[in-house]
């Protein structure tokens, strides 16, 4: 039986330059209703995974920068900017693996001292009673594609760069799991590349997916999923972000459906070694009709709780009422509801409104 009791998902990032801040906007703003409350991905980690590059992937000696932010770029547009953030998808950072190198390591992805870090800020938060009793802390951590795909050209470069930060994973887990109490943490996979490389099809040869991924996505998916949550122990929640971009509120593979998501948590749940708590699915601004949702019938997820990410602040509770109507007309499960994506890209001023949607939505879930 799951145990991810709240009716709304902390996707994750927020526009915030400290976890306490973060606390203190979400915390009484949304706490009552949440499963889980992030640190944000607050400073230098609001750029998800991006800041791997820099801070992982160019100290390693095993691995070259073939690309990366210009330093002369104009300085009067991108004052705010920092040096390492790419600006465009020129500007992107890519990697090799160095000739002669036949296996990539990473001593450290730091993800468990950031939540080592930010679990002390919690908890005194907690104290205080800015945060409700109710929420755990939450902590999401990317999947080995969305670490590597997106900063690679070859397969082989792909390949050995994914099955290095797996093995970094695992050990990541590790250190999470002993820096944070069980019962007080939810651990949410991150999934985003590996839904492209699923959702391809005439996206392969061109950016994003210039080049095939050796074997078949959803198998390399699965084994992820098969490796890394066994060692997550059952009084953990577990749970799955699955997404499709949101590069300036636009997705980089647009969905024809929820098909590929269906079959992606299905494999997810089959796989797991344990139980999964909840499961993330977006849902596109446009979409209330029966078609996006009809394959939700073949979900099989057994007890997780289904957050369906259809709150939009651009059309506001109304337009996200809507989009609710048509997804329950094709889901009957325990279900909550959440945004497609994290917060992090949104202009701070708008998070309140944000959250005052979510309330005004999830007050209808009873209905």
């Amino acid at each position: 039986m799951s145990k991810a009791q709240g009716t709304v998902l902390m996707v994750g990032s927020v526009p915030a330059p400290t976890a306490e801040e973060v606390f203190r906007t979400v915390g009484p703003g949304l706490g009552d209703l949440l499963i889980g409350i992030s640190d944000g991905e607050p400073g230098f980690r609001n750029k998800w995974i991006v800041f791997n590059a820099p801070y992982v992937f160019e100290p390693n000696a095993a691995l070259e920068a073939v690309n990366k932010p210009k330093p002369d770029r104009d300085k009067s547009v991108y004052k705010e900017v920092e040096d390492w953030v790419p600006t465009s998808w020129e500007e992107m950072w890519r990697f090799r693996v160095r000739d002669g190198v036949e296996k990539v390591s990473f001593d450290n992805l730091h993800y468990a001292e950031f939540a080592r870090e930010s679990y002390a800020t919690f908890r005194r938060m907690r104290a205080a009673g800015v945060i409700p009793p109710g929420p755990r802390f939450q902590v999401s951590l990317p999947l080995p594609e969305d670490f590597t795909r997106w900063c690679t050209g070859t397969d082989r470069d792909f390949t050995l760069m994914r099955l290095g930060v797996e093995d970094a994973l695992v050990r990541e887990v590790d250190k999470l799991i002993e820096a944070i109490p069980s019962e007080e943490l939810a651990i949410q996979w991150d999934v985003c590349w590996e839904v492209f490389a699923c959702d391809a099809n005439d996206y392969l040869g061109r950016e994003p997916l210039a080049f095939r991924g050796s074997g078949d996505p959803f198998e390399r998916f699965a084994s992820y999923i098969k490796r890394l949550s066994p060692r997550i122990p059952q009084s953990v929640l577990l749970g799955m972000h699955l997404c499709y971009g949101d590069l300036q509120h636009t997705h980089l593979i647009e969905p024809r459906d929820l098909g590929v998501a269906v079959r992606m948590a299905n494999l997810a749940v089959a796989h797991a070694g344990r139980r999964f708590d909840f499961v993330h699915m977006p849902v596109p601004r446009n979409r209330t009709d029966d078609a996006y949702f009809a394959p939700l019938a073949d979900l099989s997820i057994g007890s997780a709780k289904l957050f369906i990410g259809l709150v939009h602040l651009t059309d506001g509770a109304q337009g996200s009422l809507e989009r609710l109507a048509a997804f329950r007309r094709h889901y009957r499960g325990p279900h909550g509801i959440a945004t497609e994506c994290g917060w992090g890209r949104r202009q701070p001023e708008t998070i309140r409104a944000l959250m005052q949607v979510h309330r005004e939505v999830a007050a209808a879930l009873d209905a």
